[in-house]
């Protein structure tokens, strides 16, 4: 018998036990890892998602919050975990997006390094300004910035709300200073105790001061106006189409996770991400939703990418 069919039989032998190991899986506990602390947005996901796995597919699903590095370090992790389906990451915009193309100590290809398996969820940038400022748009803040200078601040150096910032700066001809702060709190902070008088954040996490009038909101990034917001306008419909992006959050598991694992984990989450107590969920709490088979979810990362990148160029490298 020749090498190459003695491949073919030892291949046709095995193929059918790795399938049906697939099929089987989870048989133990699965670990859901959140590259940041317990009560964002990511940790929300991860938890709502692992609850509904666990009473769908018969094991638990348990969330591991692995803080550190904007949600670098924790990718980095799952990158190098065994792709066997028992170690999945809720990936995110900033650690696969915006910090690959920032950050040059990134071990990881966001594209290469992972499997893709679902869209999970969203949240949508606003500009805010604070009432001191007295701008109500986006024409009177660029008018103003051209006149004297005006602080800005996002989730982070080199995050995503950072980058539309330096987007907004280069379309609108203005220099926004860019103060970065730890979080969305500190960020609050600073803007009503009037330290900073603007910033891109995502919308949950101002929503309430907005609401409240202590912050006025004058633009959106999405495509469309935000429901949040809907007398907000868009960028693009103040006049900076390229003004525009969203962080999203989507399951991801080591490159080499075998297909029917994939497979079976990205309809459950497409099913469950469908339910309408979910919508109910989302609606209620400001969150966006896309609903992404995995090629589908492979394209929208690369096309992210490809769309930024020009931009982080430009900024030069950013090490949080």
């Amino acid at each position: 018998m020749t090498f190459l069919l003695r491949f073919v039989v030892i291949l046709a032998v095995l193929l059918p036990a790795f399938a049906a190991k697939a099929q089987d899986w989870p048989t133990r506990t699965v670990k859901l890892v959140v590259p940041y602390a317990a009560g964002g947005i990511a940790d929300r996901l991860g938890r709502l998602l692992a609850s509904e796995l666990t009473a769908s597919l018969g094991q638990q699903f348990v969330v591991e919050n692995r803080a550190g590095n904007a949600g670098v370090a924790a990718s980095a992790q799952v990158a190098g975990s065994a792709p066997d389906g028992y170690t999945l990451l809720i990936a995110g915009s900033g650690p696969h997006v915006s910090a690959p193309i920032t950050n040059p100590n990134v071990t990881y290809d966001p594209l290469t390094d992972f499997t893709h398996i679902a869209m999970v969820g969203g949240d949508g940038y606003v500009f805010v300004v604070n009432l001191p400022l007295g701008v109500p748009s986006v024409a009177e803040l660029v008018r103003l910035a051209k006149a004297k200078p005006v602080t800005t601040s996002s989730p982070g150096a080199g995050s995503l709300g950072h980058l539309l910032v330096e987007q907004f700066n280069r379309k609108a001809g203005i220099t926004l200073e860019h103060v970065p702060y730890r979080g969305a709190s500190d960020i609050m902070s600073a803007l009503l105790g009037d330290h900073i008088s603007t910033a891109m954040q995502a919308v949950s996490s101002v929503s309430a001061q907005v609401r409240a009038g202590k912050l006025k909101a004058i633009g959106v990034t999405g495509t469309e106006r935000h429901p949040a917001f809907n007398d907000v306008p868009t960028f693009a419909e103040a006049g900076y189409p390229d003004v525009r992006g969203s962080t999203w959050f989507w399951l991801a598991a080591p490159k080499g996770l075998p297909p029917a694992i994939a497979a079976k984990l990205a309809a459950e989450t497409r099913r469950i991400m469908a339910l309408p107590k979910i919508k109910e969920n989302f609606a209620a709490t400001q969150l966006l939703s896309a609903d992404m088979d995995p090629a589908t979810l492979h394209r929208f990362i690369a096309d992210e990418l490809a769309f930024f990148r020009p931009l982080a160029k430009e900024v030069g490298p950013i090490v949080p």
